[in-house]
């Protein structure tokens, strides 16, 4: 391995617990950014157009607990 490859882990093990944390949160959405800037604008779009119904009452939120089991339901069914 590189030297500040080994550097930046032995730096980000000392870290404390919180910091470790947002630092691998840091990576992870590196690695899950969409390689399309229009991609991402889009659903950026999309999330805020989902917002809005809810806001307005145009659209509703389904519980995490129906969510599921329904979702239980079919995989066992």
């Amino acid at each position: 391995m590189p030297k500040a490859f080994d550097e930046i882990t032995r730096q980000a093990s000392r870290l404390p617990r919180e910091q470790r944390l947002a630092l691998a949160e840091f990576l992870l959405e590196l690695e899950e950014a969409p390689a399309d800037p229009q991609v991402a604008a889009e659903w950026e779009q999309e999330i805020q157009e989902r917002i809005r119904a809810i806001e307005e009452g145009s659209a509703r939120g389904v519980p995490y607990e129906q969510v599921m089991r329904e979702a239980q339901d079919r995989l066992a069914g």
